[in-house]
């Protein structure tokens, strides 16, 4: 929840699992203090996951009538629903998911609805529920020939003509959906390997990327079509410069590829002209944040690094958190929130910072 800087009531909800224990649970903490407010257990099978995967990796989703979170096996997907204080609202089974690497979607809230990615190695759909009860609003069936996409939807407000629900994947590129009927309403196949990180609006182009663990990475920077005009990919990069799972960062006109393997590239967002190119080190499965005139991001070995948001590559510090990290940082009411392994962690930004 973001209410005004520095609330006492501000709230961090994170997911997690105990595997030997066959447990997933949601918590809840108070940002300012760290104080546990509650934790809510769901039991369910623990099933093989990729490596840098986990039992409960989908991020919670958070509006003002509560909090979603998306769980699930090859079995059954779950969508709960709770309130903000951890009560049952309603919890409804989406159906099966099928992908080797184990299960990991994001929700995402759009007005009364809250919109769920199952783009799976068999036929999926894109399902619309409503927040308030808990029913199916519609589902846009997707053809099962493609790899399982990981990728948060997109809800883009100022589209032509209204707003559109941007998703990619292997099978269908990046394409766009209405999201009051749940009509596709196009699509640009362009994707020819497995879509991980999200999709983003770098200005009036839409970016995506897909790739492979062995460095096989695409980026495409589309731009959507209009009334009088087709949609038209107008720049792509490939290989190594572009990431496979962290998500592109647009601020100030730039567009920042943080790479898996700790080479960061910063492009001219319009053009896709290479400003500057650096290896920072490390390897990376976070996304980078930008922070006033900064861009941040946080190894999978626990290291902070810093950037400067510049035309030219400027490497302002490099802090230590000793343990493992994946998970993107988030940024609210004046604070930097970072998990680790084990740990939840809060660092105070610099009045005015946001």
């Amino acid at each position: 929840l973001l209410p005004d800087r520095g609330s006492p009531n501000t709230l961090v909800y994170t997911a997690s699992a105990d595997e030997g224990a066959g447990v997933r649970y949601l918590l809840c903490h108070n940002l300012t203090t760290g104080q546990q407010l509650w934790r809510r257990d769901f039991p369910g099978v623990i099933e093989r996951h990729h490596q840098q995967n986990s039992s409960a990796s989908g991020t919670v989703t958070v509006d003002d009538r509560g909090v979603y979170w998306l769980w699930g096996t090859s079995e059954n997907v779950r969508l709960e629903a709770l309130t903000h204080a951890g009560e049952p609202r309603w919890g409804v089974d989406l159906g099966p998911f099928v992908g080797p690497h184990g299960f990991g979607g994001s929700p995402v809230v759009w007005r009364e609805l809250v919109i769920v990615p199952l783009e799976q190695d068999e036929a999926g759909a894109i399902i619309a529920i409503d927040a308030a009860t808990g029913a199916e609003r519609w589902r846009l069936a997707r053809e099962g020939v493609g790899k399982a996409a990981y990728a948060t939807p997109l809800v883009l407000l100022n589209a032509e003509g209204g707003p559109q629900v941007i998703c990619t994947s292997n099978a269908h590129g990046i394409y766009a959906i209405d999201p009051t009927t749940g009509q596709a309403l196009w699509e640009q196949p362009c994707f020819p390997r497995r879509t991980v990180a999200s999709p983003i609006a770098a200005g009036p182009l839409l970016v995506g990327t897909c790739g492979d663990g062995g460095g096989n990475n695409l980026l495409v920077a589309l731009r959507p079509p209009t009334k009088e005009e087709a949609a038209e990919v107008v720049y792509e990069i490939s290989r190594s410069v572009a990431p496979y799972v962290p998500t592109p960062l647009y601020s100030q006109g730039r567009l920042y590829l943080w790479g898996d393997k700790g080479v960061v590239t910063c492009l001219d967002a319009a053009t896709g002209a290479i400003r500057w190119k650096e290896r920072v080190g490390g390897n990376f499965s976070a996304s980078p944040v930008a922070i006033g005139s900064h861009v941040m991001n946080v190894s999978s070995d626990g290291e902070i690094v810093t950037l400067d948001d510049a035309d030219e590559c400027v490497i302002r510090s490099r802090f230590s958190l000793e343990e493992e990290a994946r998970a993107t940082p988030a940024i609210a009411a004046g604070w930097f929130v970072l998990r680790t392994a084990s740990r939840l962690r809060g660092l105070r930004l610099q009045p005015g910072v946001d």
